[in-house]
């Protein structure tokens, strides 16, 4: 008899077993060399509202492989961020430790940790439970330094304080370089250039040659060059470069950031980085900015009323810079909302798919805190449902460019 089938029988016994929110057990602590574990309830469905945590911790220096043979997850075709029902795998022994990946749907995947423990949570909302899903693990050995090449390690290597590295660029245009390139650079390096433009040019950085260390999880652990949105390494990352990767980026701003790291072995050839200073849209291919009202003084409201519509301040006009608007729109009873935008006109440009200077984030609750919906700008009009009876919808404006901005409307519908 396997360990399944003994689960289920152990949870018919008990009596625990429904899928309208009763507790059943999930869980544990796995340290075992291999093993499995499965959702509550399998292959029956799981049940409402669950919360479920596996510790798996592995001895001495082996990772974990973690496999997903099968899934059957809620999964709504228009979530990719899995909000509803999911499996979350953290590389380390709590859920603060780095999130590998969330799985919904049937995504059938593999995992490997980087360190000797890896904890899973598979958490379920109170709707349209599913089958659930099968996972298997085992500990496996690092390679060893053999596994490596050895052709390129450099005996001795140089001291990097003594190699020039890094710096501050402000010409138009450059290139810049891994210490001792085209030779390999030294083990231990640690380099930051800091790429300052002037006004409101953008950064656009390219790196036609990348020879590092890699490793076989391709995610850098070892020698990298990493990217940052900002005059330092605190701000956005946009990529980590390693192996023979080549790679483009984009600054939305006029600082970038470059941080390249050795680790204490194999070393290659390094890198060539080219960057130039690239001018955003002139201020004429935007609205003339127009004088407006207090926009502290001009919107958000509580909405109640079982249909209705608001507007950006100034609407049809052009919105004020610096606005920050809130609006809740609260429904009765069991109905949630539905919310549309027949019009919108909001500061976008091209290379900004975050919607980072003007914006409308729609929150799945009462507050800003809540789940994201979605965040919009440009010219997009969709329509979008919460899962509760209360919606949030904060629009807020930058300093520059306003726009002509929004049109919304909103009803209260029955539940599916």
């Amino acid at each position: 008899m396997d360990i399944r089938t003994v689960a289920f029988i152990l949870c018919t016994l008990l009596e625990i077993t429904n899928t309208h929110g009763a507790a059943l057990p999930c869980g544990g602590v796995l340290n075992e060399p291999k093993g499995e574990f499965f959702s509550p309830n399998y292959p029956n469905s799981y049940p409402n509202k669950a919360h479920c945590t596996w510790s798996i911790q592995s001895t001495g220096d082996r990772i974990i492989e973690l496999s997903f043979p099968f899934v059957n997850v809620e999964y709504v075709n228009w979530d990719a961020d899995c909000r509803f029902d999911s499996i979350s795998v953290y590389d380390g022994p709590v859920s603060d430790d780095r999130l590998l990946s969330r799985i919904c749907g049937n995504q059938t995947r593999v995992f490997n940790s980087t360190r000797n423990e890896l904890t899973v949570v598979f958490t379920s909302d109170s709707t349209f439970p599913y089958k659930g899903f099968h996972a298997s693990y085992s500990f496996v050995d690092v390679p060893v330094l053999p596994d490596y090449p050895t052709t390129e390690v450099i005996r001795p290597t140089p001291d990097p304080k003594d190699m020039k590295c890094g710096g501050e660029l402000t010409e138009p245009k450059g290139e810049f370089f891994s210490p001792n390139y085209p030779k390999n650079y030294p083990i231990k390096a640690k380099c930051t250039w800091s790429i300052k433009s002037t006004g409101n040019r953008i950064i656009g950085l390219t790196f036609p040659v990348v020879n590092l260390e890699t490793d076989w999880l391709k995610d850098c652990r070892f020698d990298s060059v990493r990217v940052y949105d900002g005059p330092a390494s605190d701000d956005r990352l946009l990529g980590r470069l390693c192996g023979t990767q080549n790679g483009h980026f984009n600054s939305t701003r006029n600082e970038l950031t470059v941080v390249f790291s050795s680790d204490s072995s194999t070393t290659f050839s390094g890198f060539k980085a080219e960057y130039g200073f690239i001018d955003v849209p002139s201020l004429s291919e935007y609205p003339t900015p127009v004088p407006t009202e207090d926009p502290a003084e001009m919107c958000g409201s509580v909405l109640e009323e079982p249909k209705g519509e608001f507007f950006s301040p100034n609407y049809p006009g052009s919105y004020p810079n610096k606005a920050n608007c809130t609006w809740s729109i609260q429904s009765t009873g069991d109905r949630i909302i539905e919310l549309s935008f027949p019009f919108m006109q909001v500061e976008y440009r091209n290379w900004d798919a975050d919607c980072r200077f003007d914006a409308i984030s729609v929150y799945d609750g009462p507050v800003s805190d809540d789940r994201l919906l979605h965040r919009l700008c440009g010219n997009q009009t969709l329509s979008i449902k919460s899962t509760k009876n209360e919606m949030t919808v904060l629009f807020t404006s930058d300093s520059t460019f306003p726009y002509k901005g929004f049109h919304a409307s909103y009803s209260f519908v029955d539940k599916a």
